[in-house]
């Protein structure tokens, strides 16, 4: 009787807790050709699912024709799907051909087709630069030939190649258009990170972006930097909600929640590579974090404080000019073939 009593209690519950986690679905993805389905689960928005995955808010919405920006817990979305996006451009960049013209050098081409002369140097080895030839062939692989927005060399001195517009959205408002440009991959991190900050906090006011890129990327005064598409300008989160754009920041009203928030969600995607902040708010930071439980030892690669402002090693660092915004560069993605 009393082995009876027991059996019939674990079958209780094991049934109990299967009815339990019905109820509150796990995070689960599966494949389906080249297809991936993920179940929604409690706590996600389509901004943190996006970031997850590595795909735009908006292909999300039109794979799963979304009409609002709501989600239930346990309902399954398409979060990859190759064969749902159309690809007009060829698959893979092109080699372009020049033919010499009477005064041409390496360092004409270079300048025509924006690129390095060491490139056109490593494309055609077997070309000696000092007896071209009216006539001649040469070689040049062109990124964004394939239609993909590319960051090209370094931060400092580089170009951006199919640019794409960051526009103003819930969340984030654009100062100039035509000074924010990025690639693709980039603008939809950005977008991705506003649309999960505006699920947590509904109330949050819209950051300014400030200056990215030219649509073509080269030189933008009075940055150094910004010539590449991955750098981007962007106002701290002001406590009370206070939508201020580029304004100074003390530890009044620099907003530790937020801000930790969306530094700490974008380093997680593991496509930061720097984010600039100045080192008086770093010590705001680092004193939330510790107060929401994380440990110094964590913190060490993320944040320069409290170690010295010219120490290297963490994300977060200072850089003058810094307590009025803040500066993210994205590291080289995986379309950004010459990109350092």
């Amino acid at each position: 009787m009393r082995w009876t009593t027991l059996f019939s209690l674990t079958i209780a519950l094991t049934i109990w807790a299967s009815v339990g986690q019905a109820e509150q679905p796990s995070a689960t993805t599966r494949n389906r050709a080249d297809t991936v389905f993920y179940t929604v689960s409690a706590g996600d928005n389509l901004g943190s699912i996006a970031l997850r995955f590595g795909v735009g808010v908006g292909e999300v919405k039109a794979w799963n024709d979304l009409e609002d920006d709501d989600l239930e817990p346990g309902r399954e979305l398409i979060v990859k799907s190759e064969e749902k996006v159309k690809r007009p451009t060829p698959a893979r960049a092109l080699p372009v051909i020049h033919v010499i013209k009477r005064g041409d050098t390496f360092e004409s081409v270079a300048k025509k087709y924006k690129v390095s002369i060491k490139q056109i140097q490593k494309w055609n080895r077997k070309t000696n630069p000092r007896k071209l030839q009216i006539g001649q062939q040469i070689r040049l692989q062109i990124p964004g030939r394939d239609g993909k927005s590319a960051s090209y060399g370094k931060a400092n001195r580089g170009r951006l190649y199919n640019g794409v517009a960051m526009q103003s959205i819930p969340g984030m408002r654009v100062r100039n258009v035509a000074r924010a440009y990025g690639t693709r991959r980039v603008i939809q991190l950005l977008e991705a990170s506003a649309y999960d900050l505006r699920a947590r906090w509904p109330d949050a006011p819209d950051v300014e972006i400030g200056d990215i890129s030219f649509r073509s990327g080269g030189r933008m005064r009075p940055h150094k930097s910004h010539q590449a598409g991955r750098d981007i300008d962007i106002s701290y989160y002001h406590r009370g909600n206070v939508e201020t754009g580029f304004r100074e920041m003390d530890s009044e009203t620099f907003d530790a929640a937020k801000n930790w928030h969306v530094f700490k969600t974008l380093m997680d995607t593991g496509e930061v590579e720097y984010i600039f902040v100045d080192y008086r708010l770093q010590k705001i930071l680092f004193e939330y974090a510790s107060s929401i439980g994380y440990s110094a030892e964590e913190l060490a690669p993320v944040l320069q404080y409290p170690a010295s402002a010219q120490s290297n090693g963490a994300v977060i660092r200072h850089a003058r000019g810094h307590d009025n915004h803040w500066h993210i560069r994205f590291k080289c993605g995986p379309d950004d073939k010459q990109c350092r």
